[in-house]
């Protein structure tokens, strides 16, 4: 009876921590958007590292670091760097 009554709870909780569903790593310090997937990735991790690279393009993450770094460095664009 208590199996029956938790095994929702369980299954949630299996949900939210199962590592599927954070795989893909993004890597900073390069011009564009890089999402790193381990080797062992099935469909559903690779999908959700997919899905990761593209809330970072439609956020456009790469153009906000650069202009916090520029704001920061004083640096207004790429032709004024050596």
């Amino acid at each position: 009876m208590a199996a029956l009554i938790s095994k929702p709870v369980l299954n949630s909780l299996k949900a939210e921590v199962d590592p599927r569903n954070y795989n893909g790593a993004s890597l900073l310090g390069l011009r564009g958007i890089v999402v790193k997937s381990h080797g062992n990735a099935d469909r559903v991790s690779f999908e959700n590292a997919i899905n990761i690279a593209v809330k970072l393009a439609e956020q456009d993450v790469v153009g906000q670091i650069e202009k916090q770094f520029s704001v920061e460095d004083g640096i207004t664009s790429d032709s004024e760097q050596i």
